[in-house]
């Protein structure tokens, strides 16, 4: 409420720009989230919101770029850092150009380094991925054309990453855009080994200098204009350093209890899978089109997002590699107990079931059957890896993300009899939900062995 006029609270993923909004909204200050994911009419009406003061800011991430220009903005404030002092700079650059008065604030979180590693990963091109690209490019009949999409169904590679390394390709002159998609050039291509290892030297660099600006103790703007080499970089008298704290380090009572109860949600959504990826075919899949009703899960459930301001930063350290495998705390099943509470379901659960898993079976069977106990629901038991389960890595596309856990999950003979005499949905329970294909394949094999209806519940999803 002190800050001057209208401004953009900037944040680092889509799911915090939409939780933030919704917080600021509810808080009294009338917010809109900003995203790459928001429609073209939206994102319009949003900018133009901002500039006739109409909104008291707009919650977005680096979707809203350079273009944007709002000359009497009165502050920009960042929930978690960008990666590097260029980028913070720019964002921050965008306030009080036509006032005298504005107002920056950079809040850090724990989870920036682990969001910085995850986008930098997914726009480094690798050497596999893109002579992959270049031989399906290379061996394509007749026009020699693949579009993105028919690109997809054979490297794998997600949307976003593969339209990067095209886009890196055609810069170096190995592929071109033509009609209908993208076409090799025939010109030969060499992965420049030295030089994506100095890019990733350089950004570990930029992001080693963002956590040295949050902990410097000289001036934040002498340090900023250093890190851009401006030879007329000194010390400005303004920042917190320079003239001390002019924000507030107290807060209010109503605020802290709708943070607080912000940070206690739980209960993030997980849409079911309603359609077979194309292409799925050529790696060995015989599905294709609309998944069938009786095969498909309800939609499900997490806890919480890793991203999340509440419960993320506990899920995260669970279920990361480095943490041993162990039942599940009381805390998270409470928490659980809470999202099934508020689920709003057509039909109550009335047996659950455990995914199988290599890292953590503690963890799953612990929290199913403490689920089962509390809400006196039928304990079916754990389903079976017949070939050992999918390899379970990260990243990829849909095609192969299925391709991995096709068939990978079977119900054992004894759970298959106890189906017959269940009548309800059936809760079945993982510690972590990413891609959904593995809940997709999981559920089909339980609705084509009785099951009514599958309600996914999961720890955790990514962001």
């Amino acid at each position: 409420k002190d800050l001057p006029g209208s401004g953009i609270v900037y944040t680092l993923t889509v799911s915090a720009a939409q939780d933030i909004a919704e917080l600021l909204t509810k808080a009294g200050y009338p917010a809109q989230s900003y995203t790459g994911g928001t429609d073209p009419e939206e994102r319009e009406a949003a900018e133009r919101a901002l500039k006739n003061n109409e909104v008291k800011c707009l919650v977005a991430t680096s979707a809203l770029g350079m273009g944007f220009d709002k000359r009497d903005l009165g502050f920009v404030v960042h929930v978690g850092a960008p990666s590097s002092p260029v980028a913070y700079y720019q964002q921050v650059g965008r306030a009080g150009r036509g006032t005298d008065h504005a107002d920056v604030l950079l809040l850090p979180g724990a989870e920036d380094r682990e969001i910085w590693k995850y986008f930098a990963t997914a726009s480094m091109p690798s050497e596999e991925k893109a002579a992959a690209v270049l031989s399906e490019l290379g061996a394509a009949g007749g026009t020699g054309v693949l579009s993105t999409a028919a690109l997809e169904s054979r490297v794998n590679l997600r949307r976003s990453p593969l339209e990067l390394l095209l886009k890196v390709l055609a810069v170096d002159g190995a592929v071109e855009r033509v009609q209908g998609g993208w076409r090799s050039t025939g010109q030969p291509w060499v992965f420049d080994a030295p030089r994506y290892e100095r890019i990733a030297a350089e950004r570990v660099a930029e992001q080693n200098a963002m956590l040295d600006f949050q902990t410097t103790s000289q001036c934040r703007m002498l340090f900023l204009t250093q890190q851009l080499d401006d030879p007329a970089a000194a010390p400005c008298g303004k920042c917190d350093t320079c003239a001390g704290p002019w924000y507030p380090t107290d807060i209010s009572g109503s605020a802290s209890a709708l943070a607080e109860g912000a940070a206690a949600a739980v209960g993030v959504p997980i849409a079911p899978r309603a359609q077979w990826p194309s292409g799925v075919d050529r790696l060995g899949v015989p599905v294709k089109g609309r998944i069938a009703e009786s095969e498909r899960a309800l939609e499900g459930r997490a806890i919480a997002r890793f991203t999340d301001l509440g419960w993320g930063q506990t899920l995260r350290g669970l279920l990361s590699a480095e943490t041993p495998d162990a039942p599940v705390s009381r805390d998270l099943v409470m928490a659980a107990v809470k999202v099934l509470a508020d689920w709003g379901w057509a039909e109550r659960p009335v047996a659950v079931v455990a995914m199988p898993s290599r890292k953590r079976p503690q963890l799953i069977e612990s929290f199913a059957r403490q689920i089962a106990d509390l809400g006196r629901l039928q304990y079916l038991g754990v389903l079976e890896m017949p070939h050992g389960g999918g390899r379970g890595e990260p990243g990829g596309n849909s095609a192969y993300r299925l391709a991995d856990v096709w068939e990978q999950f079977a119900v054992p003979a004894e759970m298959q009899g106890a189906l017959a005499g269940v009548r309800g949905p059936v809760l079945l329970i993982d510690d972590l939900i990413d891609s959904r294909w593995t809940m997709t394949v999981a559920a089909r094999a339980l609705r084509q062995a009785g099951a009514e209806a599958v309600l996914p519940l999961a720890l955790a999803t990514p962001m």
